[in-house]
């Protein structure tokens, strides 16, 4: 019997790329939305609609139901992780955490630096605290309430990806055609960085893997905003004007992006030595491993 596999958050970007590698390891997987998102998997899932932040709703869909792996991309608080534990207890549960869970940046980060052990956890809402707040109250809860489930927090820097419905690359592209001004505080600084569709599939990896605990999962190398702006207006479809053509030169963004999402794209997962249960993958440890928020 094939393991059965839950996905919060499996209908656009990374989750897309995720979904279809639990479909290609041959899994029974199921897609939980709140059925307000299409998706392109026809009958190789299952779906169940539910409200992510409604313990009524989640109460309803899944007590009845049992998963090997529960995959959480849409975890942002302690109390997300509560009103859904309460109700539903895998075997596996693997949460997309964020490098912003660090309380200080820096050059060549590890899972160490932050301990959710050793801070204690108390339940929040989204609206109560800010995004890194919010990813290490997800990881204290996990740690300390819940560690009779053997759990991943996967610490993901910036995701990059051609699909990014946050559009945050486009808008400096954008400005950048339109010679609009805005706000950089810093064109220099160094971001980790990983493709949308390596990280799917290194979370689909770490399901089929006993390890647990906090990890870093990045794509080899880092990238500035000054060299992504470089990368742009040297493109020959943008004329040195960026006057009469720039309208329609807003056209081509996407191909540009996507030329580049391709060019990141070879940087592949390079390896520090880490061993995950008996098999070795590569996680991105850049030199200049200096991250902004995923």
């Amino acid at each position: 019997m094939s393991k059965k596999v839950l996905v919060l958050g499996g209908t656009r970007f990374f989750g897309k790329y995720l979904v279809q590698s639990l479909i290609d390891q041959g899994l029974d997987v199921t897609i939980a939305t709140r059925g307000n998102t299409k998706d392109s998997f026809g009958d190789q899932v299952n779906r169940i609609i539910f409200d992510r932040t409604d313990e009524e709703s989640i109460k309803t869909a899944l007590t009845k139901e049992t998963y090997d792996v529960i995959y959480d991309n849409i975890a942002y608080t302690s109390n997300d992780i509560e009103i859904l534990l309460r109700h539903v207890t895998p075997k596996r549960y693997i949460v997309t955490s964020s490098m912003s869970a660090y309380h200080e940046l820096h050059l060549d980060l590890k899972e160490t630096d932050f301990d959710p052990a050793k801070e204690a956890f108390k339940i929040v809402r989204s609206e109560e605290v800010d995004y890194a707040q919010g990813k290490r109250t997800v990881e204290e809860i996990l740690t300390q309430k819940y560690s009779q489930i053997p759990s991943v927090f996967v610490r993901f820097p910036y995701v990059i990806g051609e699909d990014d419905y946050t559009k945050r690359f486009t808008f400096y592209i954008d400005h950048l055609i339109k010679q609009k001004p805005m706000a950089v505080d810093n064109l220099t600084h160094q971001m980790g960085f990983v493709d949308a569709q390596e990280a799917g599939k290194f979370l689909a990896f770490l399901g089929t893997s006993s390890f647990t605990g906090p990890i870093n999962g990045a794509s080899k190398g880092t990238i500035s905003l000054e060299e992504v702006l470089q990368y742009v207006s040297k493109k020959p479809v943008f004329p040195r004007s960026f006057q009469k053509q720039a309208i329609k030169a807003l056209t081509m963004v996407h191909l540009l992006i996507r030329s580049m999402w391709r060019s990141l794209r070879k940087l592949v997962f390079h390896s520090v030595n880490c061993r995950i249960g008996s098999t070795n993958f590569a996680i991105g440890k850049s030199p200049k491993h200096q991250t902004n928020n995923y």
